[in-house]
């Protein structure tokens, strides 16, 4: 009995072609959107974890309150005290300031301007530097109060018409440096494209005595969180300020997280719009459909038909073009995240890959489904409950 439910119900959108497509649209589209946004923003928030699960659970990161990553516009708020304070803590193993600032590269009669790193390169910095991923593929890291310089990935395919490699000579603002190592690709533009030097002769190449953030790793058995509060109450007795946070890659990545989580939120619902424009196109054309279909109606009841059957007809009709319209929009929901993934991984932004997973595939499609149904229950309802004498004389 469904199976001619189903048939009748599929005959009568394939008669109305043209209509059921417009109609199903809106959910195409919101599906698409919705499929798509949370897709990318999984990827994302993957991508993200995958960078925080790099440093580990033993560091400490300590930046201004108003800290943006490098090219933010906070002043390098940190000196040699607050350093010393920090080496003082009995629950910490090593202390790392850091600089960075623009610096122009030459090389070959070519300028081009990338981020110069100032860090710690003694033998206990740069077992650090590879545990958080900052590894060197060819040669080595460059040696503490020398002009050696080693550049990320993309900074020696990319940077200039001519690649750099290991016992080059390049100018940073224009004193000479010998290429010395160069990183293993991080999957970042900003790191890959950076270049790296020892914390004291970035300092005058860039002429900035204080640092713009710390990293501190704190001892083997130690609670890193706690450290971190630590930290945080030593600083502030000594700087009389509160202009900063000492955070672990755990607390960093959960305040990441509910960035993101608002956006998606945000991004969902602007799509959801979209699937409410398309219940309610649902909702108008099986009203139309019911109108136009009035002596049909009138027709099946007068040869047997009940209630129930008319009910399930139109109801079939609307759910099919909510699950047509939902598998439609998965699938170009799906090319929309490939797209996006695509573009992120050819603009050497963060190694986004998207997350499609079958529940998401599954959920799309039996929520358009949901959504076409609801639609058409007050349009098959009427439609349900029409009188044959009625629905006759209709014209």
């Amino acid at each position: 009995m469904l199976s001619d439910y189903f048939k009748i119900a599929v005959k009568n959108l394939t008669h109305r072609k043209l209509r059921s497509w417009l109609t199903a649209i809106g959910i195409i589209i919101g599906v698409a959107s919705i499929v798509a946004l949370i897709s990318v923003s999984q990827g994302m928030q993957d991508a993200v974890e995958e960078q925080f699960e790099m440093m580990g659970t033993d560091m400490i990161t300590i930046t201004p309150s108003s800290f943006a990553g490098p090219g933010s516009t906070s002043e390098a708020p940190f000196d040699d005290g607050d350093v010393r304070v920090i080496e003082k803590i009995p629950e910490i193993d090593i202390v790392l300031p850091m600089v960075y600032g623009m610096a122009k590269y030459s090389f070959h009669n070519q300028d081009s301007y990338s981020y110069l790193m100032g860090v710690s390169l003694d033998k206990e910095a740069n077992r650090v530097w590879e545990k958080i991923g900052f590894e060197i593929e060819e040669g080595r890291f460059p040696e503490k109060g020398r002009k050696e310089i080693g550049i990320g990935y993309l900074a020696a395919t990319d940077m200039f018409d001519d690649e750099l490699h290991v016992k080059n000579t390049i100018k940073v603002n224009d004193e000479k440096f010998k290429i010395v190592g160069i990183a293993q690709e991080v999957g970042n533009s900003q790191d890959d494209t950076s270049m790296y030097v020892d914390l004291e002769v970035a300092q005058d190449i860039l002429e900035q005595e204080d640092y713009n953030f710390i990293m501190a790793v704190v001892k083997p058995g130690t609670d890193a969180e706690l450290v971190a509060d630590k930290v945080q109450r030593k600083l502030e007795k000594h700087r009389n300020a509160e202009d900063f946070n000492a955070m672990t890659p755990a607390e960093i990545l959960e305040q990441v997280n509910q960035i993101l989580g608002i956006i998606q939120l945000v991004l969902v619902g602007i799509a959801g719009i979209s699937l409410l424009v398309g219940a309610i196109g649902i909702m108008n054309t099986m009203y139309t459909s019911v109108l136009e279909r009035t002596k049909e109606i009138g027709i099946m009841k007068a040869i047997g038909a009940t209630n129930n059957s008319i009910l399930v007809i139109f109801l079939m009709e609307a759910g099919i073009l909510g699950i047509v319209g939902g598998a439609v929009g998965t699938i170009l929901g799906i090319i929309m995240g490939k797209g996006v993934e695509l573009a992120a991984g050819s603009g050497f932004f963060l190694p986004l890959q998207v997350s499609i997973t079958w529940q998401l595939v599954a959920g799309a499609i039996a929520f358009a489904f949901l959504i076409g149904a609801i639609s058409g229950t007050l349009p098959a309802m009427r439609a349900a409950k029409m009188k044959p004498v009625d629905a006759l004389r209709y014209e």
